[in-house]
């Protein structure tokens, strides 16, 4: 039975070859999903290395400041 489908042009995936790019994405999503991969929303459903709290004091984003709490120019 699939070869008569595919003989008549329809290749048996659920999107068509012709389909747009958000059609695409939610697809890919769903099957994704529906293999523990990802969420509904394509985002991992687990906490990635850059997603884990870390160890120790964060130095990120403090920047230089003077005893006002102004920043202090180089």
């Amino acid at each position: 039975m699939e070869i008569l489908k595919r003989a008549k042009g329809d290749s048996g995936e659920i999107v068509p070859f012709n389909a747009s790019e958000s059609d695409l994405k939610d697809e890919i999503n769903l099957r994704t999903s529906k293999a523990g991969y990802t969420t509904r929303d394509g985002n991992p459903t687990f906490g990635t290395k850059i997603m884990g709290p870390g160890i120790g004091f964060s130095k990120l984003n403090q920047w230089p400041r003077d005893g006002n709490g102004n920043l202090i120019d180089d």
